[in-house]
């Protein structure tokens, strides 16, 4: 009862959100979790909406997830990304690349060509209007 106190004392900490993550961080979902705490995938749903996780259920979380106890009970909502990189041994080498392939000069240019061909249109229509009037006013005299 007193670490469901102190959990509700800290506002960013929900028990059942740091369940999910870390089972979504490792690859499982809430199908594969079942055999690992015998519970169904519907009830493991309703843990994972559940701010606080009573003790017992906290560590067969905890056992399945292969994670200690107390990550699932203090790990804050910001800080959940943070434990698993810093906590992951990376021994498969991957390195994540993050390229930005947007270049917002090119989109300007795109756009400014496609404003410049919309005029050139707009003026052509205007010249074919302004010549079918002056046709109109020469056939009128």
């Amino acid at each position: 009862m007193e670490a469901q106190a102190e959990t509700l004392d800290r506002p960013n900490v929900h028990q059942g959100h740091n369940v999910k993550r870390i089972r979504e961080s490792k690859g499982i979902s809430q199908q594969g979790l079942e055999p690992l705490v015998n519970l169904s995938q519907q009830t493991i749903s309703r843990y994972e909406d559940k701010r606080v996780i009573d003790e017992e259920m906290l560590q067969r979380f905890a056992k399945a997830l292969e994670v200690p106890v107390d990550t699932l009970k203090n790990l804050e909502e910001d800080a959940c990304f943070n434990y698993y990189i810093e906590n992951s041994t990376f021994s498969d080498h991957a390195v994540a690349i993050i390229q930005n392939n947007y270049n917002p000069l090119e989109e300007v240019i795109k756009l400014c060509n496609e404003k410049v061909e919309l005029y050139e249109r707009m003026l052509a229509n205007e010249k074919e209007k302004i010549s079918l009037l002056e046709k109109m006013l020469m056939d009128k005299k």
